[in-house]
């Protein structure tokens, strides 16, 4: 049986298609069970939407998505559309995603056009998946995989040292800044007061003006996914904060920052909100706390205080990422969800593929 053709393509490689597509599907290539091709938008042609066999959709949003998907369809392709964030729905709060841009009706319009022409919604949160069940014949929920994974195992207890300082990261991109400020500079400033040089304050992704009342290091976003990892890694990180909204636009997001944080084995601290609250077992892989400066403050001192469970529950959290994130044990998930990606050409003859 030939193995099936994928062609997948987005408008620009970001870390949502490095990671809940590009890198399983290059793997499950690697492992002989596909035929993968990645592209962005602009460079997809003719050519290659007559090769496939199933095309993904990576979050389209412009007009250029639909022809390529309504070509697709014309051509009798099995085409599934990949969303790791509710684009109908921007929140307000939310920056990097141009919501001026994600609310102009014509994009609007574009996304309910490619979810009308594809068979199968392909998305990372069950949330999602419920919202837009009724817009596919086909929808698989599946995990991305850690990637931070690839490289060694941390050296947790190296992180501590009683005659160090510990180092409380924030990892983020635009959007971050608004939760930096609604959520965590009260409670890193009661820190600082309480703790003085003991701690250290490190961020990666943005920085404002409030930031110059209290002693943080800031490093740039990082465009480029693998020096973003490295970087991340080389931080070596006691204590990681993921601070998150509240919003039905939030709970749609995917749990990355758990992902990355316990894999470098750093300490995470969590909003007690969907959808950390899916995979953060509080107190054992993660804390979990509710979006207000006490209880922020409270959490972060607790970690501070408790060198023991501190270590401990980074140790839990690593094993667990191990144990479910690897991207072999997700791709193989992914094959199993999702069969036309390895077995379209049994599922064509035997007629009973997804048609619209």
């Amino acid at each position: 049986m030939k193995k099936t053709n994928v062609l997948a393509f987005c408008f620009k490689t970001i870390p949502s298609a490095i990671m809940g597509i590009i890198k399983p599907l290059q793997l499950l290539q690697k492992q002989q069970l596909l035929n993968f091709v990645y592209k962005e938008s602009r460079h997809v042609s003719n050519e290659d939407i007559s090769i496939a066999d199933v095309i993904i959709c990576i979050r389209g949003a412009e007009q250029l998505d639909v022809d390529k998907i309504t070509l697709g369809k014309n051509k009798g392709k099995y085409l599934i559309y990949f969303l790791d964030d509710d684009l109908l729905n921007i929140g307000g709060l939310s920056r990097s995603y141009n919501k001026a841009y994600f609310e102009r009706k014509d994009i609007k319009n574009n996304i309910k056009s490619i979810m009308d022409i594809c068979h199968c919604l392909w998305t990372t949160n069950k949330n999602i998946a419920e919202k837009y069940k009724l817009s596919f014949e086909k929808v698989s929920v599946t995990n991305a995989p850690a990637l931070l994974l690839k490289y060694d195992k941390p050296d947790i207890m190296g992180h501590d040292n009683l005659n160090e300082t510990i180092t409380i990261g924030f990892a983020g991109g635009t959007d971050h800044k608004t939760y930096f400020n609604q959520m965590m500079y009260r409670p890193f400033q009661s820190i600082i007061n309480k703790y003085g040089y003991k701690i250290k304050f490190e961020i990666i992704g943005f920085k404002n003006y409030s930031m110059k009342n209290i002693p943080i290091t800031v490093f740039p976003y990082r465009e480029n996914y693998e020096q973003y990892v490295s970087f991340l890694l080389s931080r070596k990180w006691d204590i990681a904060v993921a601070p998150l909204n509240n919003t039905e636009f939030h709970s749609c997001k995917y749990f990355n920052k758990f992902l990355e944080y316990s894999s470098i084995g750093a300490t995470g601290i969590y909003s007690n909100v969907e959808p950390f609250t899916y995979i953060v077992k509080n107190g054992e892989n993660g804390l979990l706390v509710d979006n207000n400066t006490i209880e922020w403050t409270n959490g972060l001192m607790y970690l501070i205080d408790n060198k023991e469970k501190r270590l401990d529950i980074s140790r839990n959290a690593y094993e667990f990422v191990k144990n479910n994130f690897d991207i072999n044990k997700v791709a193989a998930e992914i094959c199993s969800s999702i069969p036309h990606l390895v077995n379209y050409e049994k599922i064509r003859i035997n007629g009973d593929g997804d048609k619209k």
